[in-house]
């Protein structure tokens, strides 16, 4: 194996220094972008440049064979390198992976980590703080955890670590059947929400619109009556930018009331955050007199558990509500298959002459 650095000279008459790379039986040429000239005042450190970037890749490519990581890779600062991930990530999930790695940097408390220093125990310690302590509810926490994993791979794609540190750690949340259960609203309960004074009429029909509509708190404080159109709430999800595109009945349309002007907002919301939203929603559950622990969030899991149990299909909920493919919305169909078998268990018993 060698690593030699050579130069090509241009037409312009300068020279563009390439590494000249032999291995495995094989050859090929890795161009530097560096260019040689006669006047160039910094040649000389040009050239220094040019044979520690060779001596690197050298040592990446001996590295490669033998499981070593080279002291550069090792003092990378992980945070600096999911920044610059972040920033040339092009898919639509690149929110949840930025609040992937935001929620990693409250649990490990450590700015100064090294990407080599994340091992499995950091992520073991990573994915407890997603399930207990972070605040997320239902698969959010597991799916905080899928798109902060891209991040690792890119790591170990560009030399940085060797193996996942994730490997061997399987994420399971212990609450999350009982964390969906406590977050759906059947109709009797939401007619109990109905006729139940709420402290802040506007939060109320928010959220009474939003158990109809499947809009999360960030569509819903930035709604106006140009979204309404024919009876239909045409809008896009904040998070993934899927299309919305559902039909309003009849008590979706005598929540919001008479229109007003195209770019009016529907909900007067915008100055509430949504910690004082969710203080609300929770006195307002409190008089209700129902045992769950509801958000404003809760308002799409109910709608998703109401259009199954009035027998929509699978792909029929997943447009609803703005998901990309029916992977998500598998975990709806799963809650109402096992009320079903409860329901099942639960019928009288005979006695059989």
């Amino acid at each position: 194996m060698s690593v030699q650095l050579r130069s090509r000279k241009l037409k312009s008459g300068e020279k563009s220094l390439y590494l000249d790379i032999h291995h495995n039986g094989e050859r090929w040429r890795e161009f530097l972008k560096i260019r040689l000239s006669p006047k160039d005042a910094d040649r000389n450190e040009k050239k220094r440049l040019a044979d520690r970037l060779r001596a690197n890749r050298e040592l990446e490519i001996l590295s490669d064979e033998t499981g070593h990581i080279p002291q550069h890779l090792k003092n990378q600062n992980f945070f600096l390198f999911a920044e610059h991930f972040i920033n040339t990530y092009k898919f639509k999930d690149v929110r949840i992976v930025a609040n992937a790695v935001a929620k990693f940097k409250l649990a490990i408390d450590n700015p100064r980590l090294k990407i080599s220093q994340i091992t499995p125990s950091i992520m073991e310690t990573y994915k407890d703080y997603l399930i207990h302590s972070s605040g997320l509810a239902g698969e959010t926490a597991h799916n905080y955890f899928t798109r902060f994993k891209k991040v690792l791979k890119s790591a170990k794609i560009q030399g940085y670590i060797k193996v996942m540190p994730t490997e061997d750690i399987r994420f399971s949340n212990p609450h999350k059947d009982d964390t969906l259960r406590k977050q759906v609203l059947d109709g009797e309960e939401l007619q109990k929400m109905a006729n139940t004074r709420c402290g802040n009429k506007e939060v109320k029909k928010a959220f009474l619109f939003a158990c109809y509509t499947s809009l999360g708190f960030a569509e819903t404080r930035e709604l106006t009556w140009g979204n309404i159109n024919k009876s239909r709430l045409i809008t896009h999800r904040k998070k993934t930018g899927e299309l919305i595109n559902n039909r309003l009945n009849q008590t979706a349309l005598a929540i919001i009331g008479m229109p007003g002007r195209k770019n009016d907002f529907i909900f007067n919301v915008q100055h509430i955050s949504i910690n004082g939203l969710n203080k609300t929603i929770g006195y307002w559950v409190q008089r209700a007199e129902i045992n769950k622990h509801i958000t404003f969030y809760c308002a799409r899991h109910t709608f998703a558990c109401l259009l199954l149990m009035n027998g929509a299909n699978l792909k029929t909920v997943a447009d609803a509500m703005g998901h990309s493919s029916t992977k998500s919305t598998l975990k709806y169909l799963n809650f109402i298959n096992k009320l079903q078998d409860e329901a099942i268990d639960n019928l009288p018993a005979l006695e059989i002459v």
